[in-house]
């Protein structure tokens, strides 16, 4: 398995001498020299109606928009289109279709109504999306159905017609490879006793069937090339029929003989309902056993069960390569490359941090393994793999292969994440020879002594393109990336008795951890450096790529609340998630990919890194924006960036993006929650910080090991009452609970016998901990009490499309025993609110404010100096007793 990539056979070389040469003229009926399948009598395949039910949690709904991505995803097959109803259709390694679209011809009408025209409504389940066709003479519901591990995509139409109609589907065919791959020779042909479009090629190797068994017709096409107009399929609807039956439409795909896909095609018609079923089944298991959250803020729930339904979609078998994890998904229109979907090393790697934390870990460990697979010899983990990999030399002619530095250590990193969250001892010992490989690839590319590796030697890191990555030898995201993945080395070679490799692992980290905290530190500007520059200079942009050294913990306090402090700003940190660069740069461009826009992916680490240091105030509006992404664009998904001036995708972005899914979860877990597991150690840190706003929080099925957590928090007033149990095992669990900065009195009641409570205040807020023995059915109730004190509420932001950023950003919040420092920003002339909770407050001048109840909430308005731009006041507080 870690001998290097695996050699792919030959396929390609017959492909490239020879498919763009051959075609035939011999008569469709027997183009691929294979005894022809028998013919599919007109009433053989019924499908009577059945309900679409609702996975709780997973049904979204809205009004069709025009250009908005709409798509469904299985693991071998895959329908990308667009609200009004139009698609392609893939079937991995292969395209099968480009432009499906459904037009109705109604009688009286002399042109059929384009489905496009009619399109008023969406539904997305699942597995499953819904387009609702609404006319004065008919209403036709499109249900698309993605098996979970079929070769092929299937259509429900649920028709209601006041007269009989036609229903014409038309679509493109293209039966071509994934970029770069390539064939010529391709035909399709009507064959009427199937009622089925076939498409193949000279070679004979690979097909696809389209069709109906209520199809009346077809459209004919030469049958030695593709034609360049639509093909066209006539079905004709009898309503009295269709009131009782869907009328299917089927797309099965392989590279196979025709037979095969033949029986393929029919196994989607005849278990429709069973495939639908097994969709449902697995929603509902995965919502059963994975993690759940339920808050204050409903939105909370329903997103965390979308992303987790977004991560399963990352799945792709390719019967070439295998099963692994791709980046995303999007429509390719007229090339040959669906989104992202390609499997990615350093995706998969990020991704894994979400689905450790939900309990998706077959998943991860599959995604581990496919990369290990495809490790070059010297031990570098593959950046990225196209799914036409296993019919051309992509290792060998392209050069995309192992392209990044970064994906190697996230591999690493990653393989320790997993372990500390599954406890899977098993897994490491298999991947440990490749995990050495990489370990060795990574040593081999640190060549100025600083115990970082370098993107000079080693390859990209945190950007691909533009200005900002001009004379770079490290960027720190590679840097902090290596750090991590250095820290996983100690634990893991400790652990497995590897004394030599421990020890070494544990001098580089010393070396390098001090390179990132002295090198990258720019006092003069006042935060971290985005890069370490060929020349021995930095380069001092600000970025918003600190963030993942931040998340990480790895950068010392009291310079992290400086480079945290600008992050909090609104030239990072715009209304709708972190902008890669300051809009106060030279460099800065709104439109363009790593020099403006703004990235959910790089917004979760910011977020996750104001959470580390214990900022919720500044991570908070972070993960509500990428909340908002969740009904905002395409329904469920997330889209891989935003411009960086207003509140509105990217032309040219992937709309299902799978790091941009991942890190709503990774912030909402390893951020807000403050959750850190070690399973192998049967111990786990779970330290909340939920908004104030937020009066009720719910966690179940926390995984560690084998073990589930469960968490009850709520609050009123200066009291929260927090219930812990666990399902499985013993755990031994740290419980961090935050109290207002400047609050008196503590209490904390219902310890369990030796547990004792150690409160410390903190530059933020004070916090209590407790170290808890939890044990099946005993849970623990605590109460925590205090007096006084005062927390942050995070400051609320209106989110319509389109919208310009604005409004406030707190930036600090400190407190020294006597009252409270609130820097905020704001625009100039104007005034905004924020909130606090706790005690009263005097601010200069003898303005005062009390709370209403015992403990807020209370809204402050605060008027900034007049002028053009953003402006920064800093209030000092008083408590008023």
């Amino acid at each position: 398995m870690t001998d290097g990539p695996r050699r792919l056979p030959p396929l390609w070389v017959r492909i490239t001498l020879v498919a763009g040469c051959l075609a035939l003229s011999a008569p469709a009926s027997d183009l691929n020299g294979q005894t022809p399948a028998p013919p599919l009598p007109p009433d053989s395949i019924r499908i009577p109606r059945f309900p679409l039910g609702q996975t709780p949690g997973a049904l979204l709904t809205g009004p069709v928009r025009t250009g908005q991505y709409l798509g469904a995803v299985g693991s071998r097959a895959a329908w990308l289109g667009f609200e009004t109803g139009e698609g392609e259709i893939w079937v991995h390694p292969l395209k099968i279709v480009r432009d499906l679209r459904l037009a109705f011809q109604i009688p009286g009408y002399e042109d059929p109504v384009p489905g496009s025209r009619v399109a008023r409504r969406v539904e997305v389940r699942p597995g499953l999306v819904t387009v609702a066709y609404s006319h004065a003479a008919f209403q036709v519901r499109q249900h698309v159905l993605a098996p979970r591990n079929r070769p092929g995509i299937l259509m429900l139409l649920e028709v209601e017609a006041v007269e009989p109609l036609e229903i014409h589907a038309s679509f493109r065919p293209v039966l071509q490879y994934a970029w770069p791959g390539g064939m010529g020779g391709q035909y399709l042909y009507w064959d009427g006793e199937n009622r089925v479009f076939v498409l193949s090629e000279s070679l004979r190797r690979r097909t696809g069937v389209l069709g109906s068994p209520w199809a009346g017709r077809g459209s004919a096409h030469p049958a030695h090339r593709l034609a360049e107009a639509p093909a066209r399929m006539v079905i004709p609807v009898d309503p009295a029929r269709a009131r009782e039956e869907f009328i299917p439409l089927a797309v099965a795909a392989g590279e196979a003989p025709r037979d095969e896909v033949m029986a393929a095609y029919r196994g989607l018609l005849e278990e429709a309902p069973s495939l639908y079923r097994e969709n449902r089944r697995w929603a509902a298991s995965l919502r059963d056993r994975a993690l759940r959250l339920r808050a204050h803020d409903p939105e909370v729930g329903e997103a965390l069960e979308w992303a987790k339904i977004n991560l399963e979609e990352q799945r792709s078998c390719n019967p070439d390569l295998g099963c692994g994890l791709v980046a995303g998904w999007g429509p390719s229109g007229t090339s040959l490359r669906a989104g992202f979907g390609w499997y990615f090393g350093g995706d998969a790697a990020i991704n894994s941090l979400a689905m450790d934390a939900t309990g998706q870990w077959d998943l991860v460990a599959e995604g581990l393994r496919f990369l290990a697979r495809y490790q070059r010899e010297d031990g570098k983990i593959p950046h990225e793999i196209s799914q036409a990999a296993g019919v051309l030399p992509w290792f060998e002619d392209f050069p995309y292969g192992y392209y990044h530095a970064d994906t190697t250590p996230y591999w690493m990193a990653a393989l320790w994440h997993y372990w500390r969250a599954s406890g899977d001892t098993a897994l490491v010992e298999e991947l440990w020879p490749a995990y050495r490989k990489a370990w060795e690839w990574c040593l081999s590319v640190e060549t100025d002594g600083d115990g970082i590796i370098e993107n000079t030697t080693g390859g990209l890191g945190a950007i691909e393109v533009g200005g900002l990555g001009e004379g770079i030898h490290q960027d720190i995201y590679l840097a902090a990336v290596w750090v991590k993945a250095l820290e996983g080395t100690v634990e893991m070679a400790g652990v497995r008795g590897d004394r030599d490799l421990e020890a070494r692992a544990r001098a580089i980290l010393a070396e390098a951890s001090g390179s990132l905290n002295e090198a990258y530190w720019r006092e003069d500007v006042g935060h971290h450096a985005f890069g370490i520059l060929r020349d021995g200079s930095t380069n001092d942009n600000l970025t918003a790529w600190p963030g993942t050294a931040l998340a990480f913990g790895l950068l010392e306090p009291a310079r992290a609340e400086e480079t945290l402090r600008r992050l909090a700003s609104d030239v990072i940190a715009s209304s709708w998630g972190a902008r890669l660069l300051s809009t106060e740069s030279d460099l800065y461009d709104p439109l363009h990919y790593n020099n403006g826009a703004v990235w959910p992916f790089m917004t979760g680490f910011v977020s996750w890194g104001q959470y580390r240091y214990r900022r919720p105030w500044a991570g908070h509006p972070l993960v509500h924006a990428l909340l908002e992404l969740n009904r905002a664009f395409s329904l469920g998904r997330h889209p891989e960036n935003l411009s960086g001036a207003y509140y509105q995708t990217m032309d040219a972005t992937v709309p299902h993006q799978f790091f941009a899914t991942s890190m709503l979860v990774t912030p909402l877990t390893r951020g807000l929650l403050g959750w850190e597991p070690d399973a192998p150690s049967g111990r786990a840190t779970l330290a909340p910080q939920p908004p104030p706003s937020w009066d009720s929080l719910m966690v179940e099925n926390l995984p560690l090991g084998d073990s589930r957590i469960a968490l009850s928090y709520r609050r009123a007033g200066p009291e929260v009452w927090v219930d812990l149990d666990v399902e499985g095992p013993p755990v031994e669990l740290t419980y961090v609970q935050s109290i207002p900065l400047g609050a008196r009195n503590v209490v904390v009641s219902g310890l369990p016998d030796g547990v004792r409570e150690h409160h410390e205040m903190d530059r933020h807020d004070e916090t209590s901990t407790l170290v808890l023995p939890l044990r099946e059915g005993a849970p623990v109730h605590l109460r925590f009490t205090w007096e006084g004190g005062l927390w942050v509420g995070s400051p609320a932001r209106d989110l319509p499309v389109g919208a310009a950023s604005g409004g406030l950003r707190v930036l600090d919040f400190t407190g020294d025993g006597t009252g409270w420092d609130l820097t905020l920003e704001g625009e100039g002339g104007e005034s905004h609110a924020v909130t606090l909770f706790g005690e009263g407050v005097a601010m200069e001048g003898g303005r005062q404010w009390r709370p209403p109840g015992p403990f807020g909430p209370m809204e402050i308005s605060v008027s900034f100096p007049p002028g053009s731009g953003r402006t920064v006041r800093t209030l000092r507080l008083e408590a008023i007793r």
